[in-house]
């Protein structure tokens, strides 16, 4: 493991360039010193670099792995683990970015000197298909996020019973903080052994390049840039999800199902299939839930598998899975989708005037909301305040009530005592909640009452009764 580690080490001092600060590149010596204080030695992304070999706009991105084996334990009983995990190196070749990089900016990858055949390596050409979104990539390390990768062996659906050549592995790569998130396949090359028999990579007994790097080639990938959505009650959600691959041999079926998840049970929310002849009649399109729709024309023409949901329900929230299949690979994508209905709020009373110095109720009514997570507090500031105080005390909330559209209730109530809030006070109810973008406030003024309103009150009735008196004598 220490090995590996400190074979990205190489990589980085090798691939350090002046990409994330922007200085002149005479000056080669400031501009790796600099990248070493930018740079986090951590999982994820170490460097960036440009491919001179085809000149502006391709780049080569060197990434920390791990390669992913099943283990011989049970989940950890008996000593022995479920997953196994080997540090191994990602090397994405000629990544199709903006025209925008400068090849003097940047310095290609170099295998290492001496090849081991401990060390992991894989070396991925990256022509057609192409990585969508490439540049978030690059930027990653200059934007200070992270890029996990994970690679496994692959079995091709229907391959040869048999069949060992080629190999094939499946990877994933997630930007941390979101943007892109990418599951590819990758197929071994053919070696040149015209020269000398090949080094074998000791873990996976395959045939090594003569620099030591596993030669590969992404032949499909399936990708979202979009990990997370949120979208309102009774709206419309789009979850992003696309496909590439290399050119498919005519005839070949395309499949595509979208799933739900959610809470431990699953169901099919929509599933085309789709042959790749033109001859052949339309996708065949099977809908679950009712509004849900994939666009069957962009999806054959032009890999676009996103979903579109209409008139959005609180069971609509979940894990959704787009899963492409063609030919012999399958990758799939998982988006989560999170229904959200800001609150309405409203306060029991117009006006806050004391009586007869007794205590009064006030309360602040939150209706219909989703999900659960409200938070409701109460303000108090005078005409001699300079800050809110917070009102905890003579504070109660009711239980939470549910709607038949699944939405929520609660109501917070403060008891108000006159001698504690002077005519002049402030009091603020204060909701938050994850479909507001900022805290929704109401607020009330204690009044002065009307004078001599009480004996004024009195009176009146005082001379109504004399009238009545007077027209009946």
């Amino acid at each position: 493991m220490l090995k590996n580690r400190q074979l990205s080490f190489t990589f980085i001092q090798q691939s350090f360039s002046k990409f994330c600060n922007d200085a002149p590149a005479s000056n080669a010596e400031n501009n790796l010193e600099r990248n070493r204080k930018n740079t986090r030695w951590k999982h994820g992304i170490y460097s960036s670099v440009f491919d001179k070999s085809i000149g502006q706009g391709g780049a080569d991105v060197v990434l920390s792995c791990s390669l992913v084996e099943e283990g011989s334990g049970m989940g950890g009983m008996g000593g022995g683990a479920l997953f196994s995990r080997t540090p191994a190196t990602l090397v994405l070749r000629n990544l199709a970015v903006t025209p925008d990089l400068s090849p003097d900016t940047l310095t290609p990858f170099n295998p290492p000197a001496v090849p081991d055949p401990d060390n992991i390596i894989l070396e991925a050409k990256v022509e057609s298909p192409e990585i969508p979104e490439a540049d978030l990539l690059l930027h990653a390390d200059c934007n200070e996020q992270e890029v996990t990768c994970e690679i496994s062996r692959y079995f091709p659906r229907n391959a040869k019973e048999g069949s060992t050549e080629p190999a094939y592995f499946i990877g994933s790569l997630q930007i941390e903080g979101g943007g892109l998130s990418l599951t590819f396949i990758l197929q071994t090359l053919p070696l040149d052994q015209s020269d000398r028999p090949a080094l074998m990579q000791s873990k996976l007994e395959l045939p090594l390049s003569q620099s030591g790097t596993l030669l590969t080639e992404v032949v499909f990938l399936v990708f979202s840039r979009s990990e997370s959505h949120s979208a309102p009650l009774g709206g419309v959600a789009l979850l992003d999800c696309g496909f590439r691959q290399q050119a498919p041999p005519p005839g070949r079926e395309l499949g595509l199902e979208w799933r739900l998840q959610h809470r431990g049970s699953g169901r099919k929310v929509l599933e085309i299939r789709a042959g790749q002849m033109e001859a052949e009649e339309g996708p065949a399109v099977r809908v679950e839930r009712k509004g849900s729709s994939v666009d069957a024309a962009l999806l054959v023409g032009q890999g676009n598998a996103s979903l579109t949901l209409a008139r959005l329900k609180v069971s609509d929230e979940g894990t959704y899975i787009c899963t492409v299949s063609t030919g012999l690979y399958q990758a799939q994508q998982v988006i989560q989708l999170h229904v959200t209905q800001p609150p309405h709020v409203s306060l029991s009373e117009e006006k806050l005037v004391f009586r007869d110095e007794l205590p009064q109720k006030l309360s602040c009514h939150c209706k219909n909301y989703y999900p659960l997570d409200v938070q409701m507090e109460w303000f108090s500031v005078s005409s001699t305040d300079s800050e809110p105080s917070v009102l905890s005390d003579q504070v109660s909330l009711s239980s939470h009530r549910q709607h038949s559209d699944r939405t929520m209730s609660i109501s917070s109530h403060l008891t108000l005592h006159p001698s504690a809030f002077p005519p002049g006070t402030t009091v603020t109810c204060r909701v938050t909640h994850p479909a507001l973008d900022t805290p929704l406030s109401l607020s009330l003024t204690v009044e002065t009452p009307e004078p001599d309103s009480y004996w004024m009150v009195l009176g009146f009735l005082v001379i109504t009764v004399l009238f009545f008196y007077q027209l009946m004598k």
